[in-house]
């Protein structure tokens, strides 16, 4: 969880001041206003700043599945993992705190329950790009353990009034242990009524079941950029997380002959522009002047019409078509498809630029998925 907001969650510091300055600060005046020491407050307020920033700050995590959440490992095999250990550390400091600012550390455990159990459920229910799992909760509940145990062993040994005494009361623990049963509970009960409870081996299918296998996709995204840049184009290659709710991947290349944004897995340009002072092999340059060599309009319209029925055969079948000169660049033709639903034309948009020697040099596309794509 740290491990990867850490790594992949952009702004992550920036979101943190923000979220401590909006808690910590009313917590702190309020604190004063009443003539007591804002110190512990404050300190309380910014870790759970940070707990809350950190788990549910929007994130990458990769294909993870919504609606499911890992099992994990059994025992404590789980602090094997690095991420684990840094889990645990994440809640040591906001019980440690919350233990010495409410003396209450049964009460405290109950809410840690609670927070913890919330915590993931909303990472397994929301598209926030991060992943639910049961080696999290073991992981963020010991570390809550720990810094209870802490604050009740610095209550113990370090009282204000000087006189060393339990930090349980008769009160907190009747209370207490009734909300902890109460919120294990509700956790327990929450989690597979929501979720699809699974193993590794079950998510990674799940996964590839709802994106395809991401080495195909790779696959098919390079060949797709050697075919429409050819293939001494050379650049990098970036690969987004869902960009909605269908779960759509979203990869771009930029390269030395042009840039092409597909998606996946419906395997779709989204967009193309290659390079303009880029010449064509046995072809003039786009910026020199007509000559002999130009196509007529009608190779010109055949060419951008092949390009389409190749990436958009549903999108294009019905759709109105339209060739024309650009006003503002005399050296390519631009096919426009455009659909009408009863007289009145809709969002989808299509068109494609051609160069006067019949070679593909642009493609902007919008609102294309309720025609034909899945």
């Amino acid at each position: 969880m740290i491990e990867a907001s850490v790594g992949a969650v952009p702004g992550l510091v920036p979101a943190f001041v923000v979220t401590t300055l909006l808690l910590a600060v009313p917590v702190g005046l309020i604190a004063a206003s009443r003539g007591r020491s804002a110190v512990l407050p404050v300190l309380f307020t910014t870790a759970l700043s940070g707990v809350l920033t950190v788990t549910l700050m929007p994130g990458y995590r990769g294909a993870e599945v919504r609606g499911t959440c890992d099992r994990g490992l059994p025992g404590t095999a789980f602090l094997a993992s690095e991420s684990a250990q840094l889990n645990v550390l994440l809640f040591v400091p906001l019980c440690f705190l919350a233990v010495l600012l409410f003396r209450r550390p049964v009460l405290v455990l109950a809410g840690t329950v609670l927070l913890t159990g919330g915590i993931e459920l909303a990472q397994g229910l929301l598209p926030l790009g991060r992943a639910c799992s049961y080696d999290d909760v073991k992981a963020n509940a010991l570390g809550g353990v720990i810094g209870l145990s802490l604050g009740c062993l610095c209550r113990y040994l370090f009282p204000r009034d000087g006189r060393r005494r339990s930090p349980f009361t008769r009160r907190d623990t009747l209370w207490g242990l009734g909300a902890v049963v109460a919120s294990a509970c509700a956790v327990a009960t929450a989690f597979p009524v929501t979720l699809t409870i699974d193993g590794y081996e079950a998510m990674a299918h799940r996964s590839k079941a709802a994106f395809g296998n991401t080495d195909e996709m790779r696959q098919w995204f390079a060949g797709t950029v050697t075919e429409v840049l050819g293939a001494q184009a050379a650049g990098s290659t970036a690969i987004h997380k869902p960009e909605n709710s269908r779960q759509q991947w979203l990869l771009r290349a930029d390269t030395d002959h042009g840039s092409v944004v597909a998606t996946w897995p419906d395997r779709k340009l989204r967009e193309l522009r290659t390079v303009s002072h880029q010449r064509e092999a046995g072809a003039p340059s786009r910026r020199a002047p007509s000559s002999s060599r130009s196509l007529p309009d009608a190779e010109l319209r055949k060419s951008a019409e092949q390009f389409a029925r190749t990436w958009f055969p549903t999108e294009t079948a019905d759709a109105d078509a339209r060739f024309e000169r650009p006003r503002n660049d005399p050296d390519t033709r631009l096919l426009s498809y455009r659909h009408y639903d009863h007289g009145v034309m809709t969002p989808m948009r299509l068109d494609i630029v051609v160069s006067t020697s019949g070679r593909i040099l642009g493609l902007t596309t919008k609102a294309l998925q309720g025609h034909g794509t899945p």
